[in-house]
């Protein structure tokens, strides 16, 4: 079956007091209740991944199946050229979303929380590197536990990693150098695996800036700085890259350069300061920009 995601020509509000980033993505819908027969959304982006998108998304299909959970996948192409997306036609729950220019991980993945169903939204990287499986398992420990989300953390003692060794050497610099920024208590802020509450990406998204990799950064920061908790670390599992990495010397050094961006926002701008009481949830349209707007496929 094909559907397709429409623009709304009006923008709706979001309640009053919460941040507006008019550049990005409008993710209102998130304070409507979430569809009673979703319980997880999981937004997949990727860019040009190749073989490796497939496989990923059966296999996170698969465990969400076999775990009995109510969820949909949207697969977000972050302006790729490979065609990668169609070869995701025919695994029933998935829904994918095409924009026409490369933004950026953060891009994609506001682009897909936009049209999110589900009480709790996860995302994976499309690479290979992660096993999807890891969602259901964190779903479960958010669900048990209460908490606001839970995030995989590398960093874990009972975590295992296959990246090599640069990566590892990338990956010690710059989470010591984000706990000393920010100290946020946590080891891990950026290992694409995560399942977040449906009403706290809700309260947070709008405050958000970053486009590409440090999107997970500037979201744990915002939450600090809004006085949200409730994180968790939980054990992941990295294995070697199906795909080509896309964390390039120009994406590190962008990142970190896009670190200490969100360093300046945090004390000279209130862009993540906590908001008065939000209103109920309500319902709310979904807006995307039109020239964003694309055949959303989905596989009956």
């Amino acid at each position: 079956m094909t559907v397709t995601l429409h623009p709304v020509s009006a923008r709706t509000a979001a309640p009053a007091g919460t941040p507006r980033t008019a550049s990005l993505f409008d993710a209102t819908r998130l304070w409507a209740p979430a569809d009673a027969a979703v319980e997880l959304t999981v937004v997949v982006p990727f860019y040009n991944p190749g073989a490796a998108l497939r496989p990923t998304v059966q296999r996170l299909v698969a465990c969400l199946t076999a775990e009995q959970v109510g969820f949909e996948v949207i697969a977000v192409s972050d302006g790729s050229t490979d065609d990668s997306e169609r070869t995701l036609a025919g695994i029933p729950g998935v829904r994918v979303i095409r924009s026409p220019v490369n933004q950026g991980k953060g891009g994609a993945l506001h682009l897909g929380f936009a049209a999110a169903r589900g009480a709790w939204i996860g995302f994976v990287d499309a690479d290979g590197d992660i096993d999807p499986a890891h969602l259901a398992e964190y779903l479960r420990v958010a669900r048990e536990g209460g908490h606001a989300g839970v995030y995989a953390d590398k960093r874990h003692a009972a975590s295992a990693s296959a990246s090599s060794p640069f990566r590892k050497l990338v990956s010690v610099f710059y989470s010591t150098l984000v706990a000393l920024l920010f100290l946020l208590g946590m080891r891990d802020t950026q290992t694409g695996c995560k399942v977040l509450r449906r009403d706290v990406l809700a309260d947070l998204l709008p405050r958000l800036r970053e486009r590409r990799f440090a999107f997970d950064l500037e979201f744990f920061v915002a939450a600090k700085a809004a006085g949200i908790g409730g994180f968790v670390g939980a054990p992941v599992r990295l294995e070697e890259r199906v795909a080509g990495s896309t964390v390039t010397s120009r994406a590190i050094l962008r990142t970190i350069r896009d670190t200490f961006v969100i360093f300046a926002r945090l004390h000279l701008t209130g862009q993540y300061r906590a908001a008065g009481a939000h209103a109920a949830q309500r319902e709310q349209a979904v807006t995307v920009p039109a020239a964003w707007t694309a055949p959303v496929a989905e596989a009956a």
